[in-house]
């Protein structure tokens, strides 16, 4: 038993660093679906969609009335040791079609480095 203790307390630690850079690509992959989801969202039910970053999490919000946007959804909160950046030029909000006004990037980052979410204007993101 106390063989087993040692090598649980050598490992433990070990293990909390290989799983660094799995959480941030593993975020990056969530909110690429995510904003996806708002883009189809904004598509199918004819009204704008935008996905809202904040410090501590992303949701989603539906234009209720011209330029009110509701909750749409509960917030998703990033895994432990991922920070979400500040989105460029701001939060993507899709219009009835889909598309955006400007290209939008979102920086992740994490003890294993770095990783940014583009969308492009036509709504389709690309992870780097």
């Amino acid at each position: 038993m106390a063989v087993f203790a040692i090598i649980y307390a050598i490992a433990v630690p070990n293990l909390q660093a290989m799983r660094a850079p799995y959480a941030l690509e593993g975020t990056a992959y969530e909110v690429a679906a995510y904003v996806d989801m708002a883009r189809q969202r904004a598509i199918s039910r004819n009204a704008r969609h935008r996905v809202v970053f904040t410090s501590s999490g992303y949701h989603l919000e539906r234009e209720s009335s011209p330029n009110t946007f509701v909750v749409a959804s509960g917030t998703f909160a990033p895994p432990y040791g991922v920070v979400l950046g500040t989105p460029t030029p701001g939060n993507p909000t899709f219009n009835t079609r889909g598309m955006l006004a400007a290209n939008v990037t979102l920086p992740l980052t994490g003890s294993s480095g770095t990783k940014t979410v583009t969308i492009n204007v036509l709504g389709r993101s690309k992870i780097n």
